[in-house]
């Protein structure tokens, strides 16, 4: 495993580390934007034996993530085929980098309604360890969070294996991330796609708040932004998340 950029760093320090790791990424903001959009129109107008659209289909979140990543490969690789290819070994990074390996990158994706990630206990062990793949969790990552046939955030930073925590209990399989990570180690990356969030996303809306916001016709943020009604509770949380709203 290589060294952390992040090595003997406090976490107050990290979020300069990681503007400096994503400037010096080779794939913009942007560009990480447009390719994840066009892989996820792509994924949903696919269709199984020329027949049936996916978009018809109940598949199971980790089977959505796992198309995203091949179709961002793929396009990735359509764009730069001298710099970036798909995973082809156990031991390759999700998005491969041909020409640096240190720009190699994992892709981590989750379909629950929220903005946190899961990755499976087995990241916190270190590569090459009994039973595991040589593939190192340490390194780039673009993050995904969706719900439904909706993305909700795209991000893109740097995750180190001992970023992820175990569950507690002995059976558990799956691993969480510490929340500094989430603070200072992963740029969200903004645009109008966010408009399409579930109004469940925001903080305060539980399950009676969501009935009288559908009532009044807002079901995502970009409804929020434009509803012009006097409905105390929905003019309070455009008012409590103002700034949030303003930023994409």
């Amino acid at each position: 495993m290589a060294t952390s950029p992040y090595a003997g760093t406090p976490p107050s320090n990290w979020l300069k580390i990681t503007q400096n790791l994503i400037a010096q990424y080779p794939i913009s903001s942007q560009e990480i934007l447009d390719v994840a959009m066009q892989s996820w129109e792509k994924l949903w107008t696919s269709q199984i034996g020329g027949q049936i659209s996916l978009d018809e289909v109940e598949l199971p979140a980790t089977v959505v993530g796992y198309f995203f990543q091949k179709l961002f490969a793929h396009e990735l690789k359509s764009r730069y085929p001298s710099i970036w290819k798909g995973e082809e070994l156990k031991s390759d990074k999700d998005l491969v980098n041909i020409q640096n390996p240190y720009f190699s990158t994992e892709m981590k994706s989750s379909g629950q309604l929220g903005y946190a990630l899961f990755g499976n206990r087995s990241y916190n062990q270190v590569a090459g360890s009994s039973g595991m793949s040589g593939k190192d969790k340490s390194g780039f990552y673009i993050t995904m969070n969706f719900y439904r046939k909706t993305i909700t955030l795209l991000r893109v930073g740097w995750i180190d294996q001992d970023d992820w925590v175990p569950q507690g209990a002995a059976t558990g399989q799956a691993a969480v991330l510490k929340p500094e990570v989430y603070q200072y180690k992963l740029f969200v990356i903004n645009g109008p796609y966010r408009n399409a969030s579930p109004i469940e996303l925001l903080r305060g809306i539980g399950p009676q708040s969501v009935v009288q916001f559908h009532n009044e016709g807002v079901y995502t943020f970009g409804d929020l932004k434009a509803y012009s009604g006097n409905t105390p509770k929905i003019k309070k949380t455009i008012s409590d998340n103002h700034l949030f709203l303003k930023s994409f």
